[in-house]
């Protein structure tokens, strides 16, 4: 990238990938402030700017962390554009956006309720705009990015690896007084502890197929919301949403041993599903599908090849991890003899009892180092290890790192976010 051949090789790329997929490419590098647009002539720009480069600077802007994957942005009026890191020795040297389109319909009702709510007037020349811009569903502009990452990085990923990141920039572009400002009100509601246990047990409970909590546990959750499609950013957040938390339902369902082809596939078509919807409420219950899909998979997976005996322990150590669990209280549940019960568990799970123990608690372990900053004498003691040495000497069995250093390569992004 630093040569006119450089220059002219991704020059080349930008050119077929518009020609390929039909949509404005735009190039630019991170040092420096020329802006290199294709295809721009065949779309309308957007009326606030004079040319569709001044759009792109304003992206750019807003690209304040270096980006190891594609993502993707909606604007507040609905475009939607795939921005592309273009890296070279693991630094983002510079960008490609790809856009605008957009994924919902830009009906005249859409359009009034979007413009109505910031305060710009419905003229024909907004009107023109936001209808011409190209409906792509996410499932295609995810596929767009994933091509787009491999034609310039020379890497294949995969959906979930740019999932996860869906709702990353929106949160960059956030002013950081706001941000902070938001983040202290929850600390002072204790709004992060209440958050933090309830994504802690939907989680597990989808990662342990554990329907019973499942259920109780989102029966009891209000979904109100508006019906209809009043305020596009609200939809616009509720999807974002819905991206975020099946995303981490995809992974907490292959941790509970989904096969990940099948995880993968089933968190494409719900995303899709929620990308299609254009009624807030709707959305909502998307989401809710997906999860009780998700857990509806993962106890079915589990529980294929176990008996009752053992479904039961599993399902007792599942909902008593913060608590001592003897072997002889297993035993009593099911009625078995301890050295049987030992024995059978082994045979249908291999591993131990007191494997499988240390293996949940270590799982849960890392969720609280990752999401919390209580010490790691706490956690140890909250856990029931017999002291801080002992939760040291298991957590590195099972993960090779110590919880010191597990925490450091994993720290909570909320938290890092508000003190940047």
């Amino acid at each position: 990238m630093r040569t006119d051949q450089g220059h002219q090789c991704i020059e080349t790329s930008c050119k077929l990938l518009f020609e390929t997929v039909q949509l404005p490419v735009s190039y630019t590098r991170m040092n420096d402030d020329q802006i290199h647009c294709y295809g721009v002539e065949a779309i309308e720009s957007n009326p606030l700017f004079e040319h569709h480069s001044e759009l792109i600077m304003l992206l750019k802007q807003q690209v304040q962390q270096p980006l190891h994957v594609p993502i993707f942005h909606t604007t507040n009026f609905g475009e939607c554009f795939v921005i592309i890191p273009l890296l070279r020795n693991g630094d983002m040297e510079a960008i490609v956006l790809i856009g605008p389109s957009t994924v919902i319909p830009m009906n005249k009702e859409i359009i009034n309720a979007l413009l109505s709510e910031l305060d710009h007037g419905v003229t024909p020349v907004w009107i023109s705009y936001l209808q011409q811009l190209p409906l792509y569903s996410t499932k295609r502009l995810n596929h767009i990015g994933i091509l787009a990452f491999h034609l310039f990085n020379g890497i294949m990923l995969d959906l979930t690896d740019i999932t996860e990141k869906y709702v990353q920039f929106e949160h960059q572009a956030e002013p950081s007084n706001q941000a902070a400002i938001a983040i202290s009100d929850r600390r002072e509601l204790l709004e992060f502890r209440g958050v933090f246990e309830i994504e802690k047990q939907l989680l597990r409970s989808i990662r342990n197929g554990d329907k019973t909590a499942f259920y109780n546990m989102t029966l009891s959750v209000n979904h109100d919301g508006p019906g209809i499609l009043s305020n596009y950013n609200q939809l616009r957040k509720i999807k974002n949403l819905g991206v975020y938390v099946t995303a981490l339902a995809t992974r907490a369902a292959i941790e509970g041993g989904l096969y990940p082809e099948v995880a993968y596939t089933v968190s494409d078509l719900h995303i899709e599903r929620i990308e299609d919807l254009h009624e807030y409420n709707k959305v909502v219950a998307a989401i809710g599908a997906a999860l009780i899909d998700f857990v509806d998979r993962v106890y079915e997976s589990k529980r294929k090849h176990l008996s009752k005996s053992i479904a039961t322990c599993q399902e007792y150590i599942f909902n008593h991890l913060y608590e001592s669990i003897p072997l002889a209280v297993l035993a009593d549940l099911v009625g078995l003899q301890e050295n049987y019960l030992s024995q059978l568990f082994k045979k249908e799970t291999g591993v131990t009892i007191t494997q499988f123990i240390q293996q949940e608690k270590v799982d849960e372990a890392k969720k609280l180092l990752e999401l919390t900053s209580e010490p790691i004498t706490a956690i140890a003691t909250k856990l029931n290890f017999y002291d801080q040495n002992h939760f040291i000497k298991i957590f590195k069995r099972y993960t090779g790192l110590t919880p010191k250093k597990y925490r450091n390569k994993n720290k909570f992004d909320a938290l890092s976010f508000s003190e940047s």
